[in-house]
Parts: structure tokens; sequence; C-alpha cells
């Protein structure tokens, strides 16, 4: 009997497996309850949702997948671990941010693509040491697949559209504009990756596009490039 009494007090004492933030109480002083899984059984007491670190799975497309193994063979990584045993990073952006300026790594990559759907279940790690991130909020991520590289970077106000090419005016040592074809890129940081055309150091005109053409003397004012948000 006494085995027995001190059994029954043990399970009177529900202790949480994990740390983090408790729910509304389910179960209080005075509810009746019933034990068993039958018929007018007690549900749930309470839920605890774990706050530090947090996770975010999401489900990246089979093209994707195969680029960055692709990338992994060139040291870019992919999976749990990159190459020489670097985690690889991935930003998450909120939905009331710009940009992506939490940074975190992936911890998970499935076994196998779900042939349904031609995905592969992922899974990121991030740190909530201010408590920022709640389960269940909306967010936006960016797997960095590759290694930081020097890029030519302009603001999208800066191209032009000729019929189906997009241009830039160069501004030429004698104060002329000349016609430059341009091939774009992805946008990064708000400003657009010129990945043909452009050199670093150019200048080109940002204002006033539609006001200039081609072989056209301009007096240039320097100002700043700003990124498109």
């Amino acid at each position: 009997m006494l085995a027995l009494a001190r059994l029954n007090v043990e399970w009177t004492r529900v202790r949480a497996p994990i740390a983090g933030r408790v729910g509304r109480a389910e179960v209080t002083a005075g509810n009746l309850v019933q034990a068993g899984g039958g018929a007018g059984a007690t549900g749930r007491l309470t839920t605890v949702v774990s706050l530090n670190p947090v996770y975010a799975p999401f489900e990246a497309d089979e093209q994707s997948y195969l680029r960055y193994t692709s990338l992994a063979g060139a040291g870019g990584g992919v999976g749990p671990r990159a190459h020489a045993g670097v985690p690889v990073p991935v930003l998450l952006g909120l939905s009331d941010e710009n940009g992506f300026p939490h940074r975190g790594t992936i911890d998970f990559v499935d076994n196998q693509l779900d042939t349904r759907t031609e995905t592969v279940h992922v899974r990121a790690v991030f740190r909530n040491d201010e408590r920022r991130f709640v389960p269940g909020l909306f967010a936006r991520l960016k797997l960095e697949g590759s290694a930081r590289r020097r890029a030519v970077l302009v603001s999208d106000r800066a191209v032009g559209t000729d019929q189906d090419k997009k241009f830039v005016l160069v501004l030429k040592g004698d104060g002329t504009l000349e016609y430059r074809p341009v091939q774009l890129g992805r946008v990064a940081d708000g400003y657009r990756i010129v990945s043909a055309g452009l050199r670093a150091g150019e200048r080109i005109v940002v204002n006033g596009l539609q006001r200039v053409r081609p072989g056209m003397k301009v007096t240039a004012t320097t100002g700043p490039m700003l990124a498109a948000r």
C-alpha cells in the first residue's frame, strides 16, 4: 500500500520535458478530471513551447536542392554541416522587417525528396535570446549557398529598358553618355547585381534617365546610389 501511495503521489506532479513558455491552463483547481483514455478522460493540461532556440521548417524544391548540392562539391556546402564542418548559414526576416537581419544555421535536411511535391524538408535553427520570435510567426528565409564574391551593384532606377534589353548610360571621360547593354542578376540588399556589361568604378546615370540620351554631353553631379526598398 505504501508503494502504491508513493506512486500515486509521483503522478500528481507533471514535469515538462523542455524549458519554455506555458500557455493557457486547460485544467484548473476545482475541475472534475478523469484518468485513462476512454470517454470523459481529461485531455491536455496545457501547452509548453520552446523559445530558445527556435526552429523554422521549410520545403526546398528539387532544383534548389540540386543547385546547393553542386555548390557543396565546390566548397559551398549543403546539409546540416557544410564544407570543412562549417554550418550552412540561413537568413531570416519577419513580416515587419526589411531584408533578412537574423542569422541562423541549417540543422536538418531530410534524406529523401517527397515525390508528390518534388520538395525536400529542411529545418533552420535560430537563437532567440531577446524573445523576438514566437512559434507560428510568418518568416521569410534566404539560404546562403556559396562563398562571398565581389560583384557590381546598381540601383534599379539606373537601369533602362530597350525592348527586350536592359541598359545603363555610362559617363565617359569627355562628359558624354555611352549606351551600355548589361546583363542583370538577382537583387542583393536592395541593389541589382550586374553580371556583365559594367565594370567596377564606372559612373552611370541614376537620376533623370528619361531626360538624356546616348552621345549627349552632360554636366554630372556625383550623388549616392540609394538601394531600392
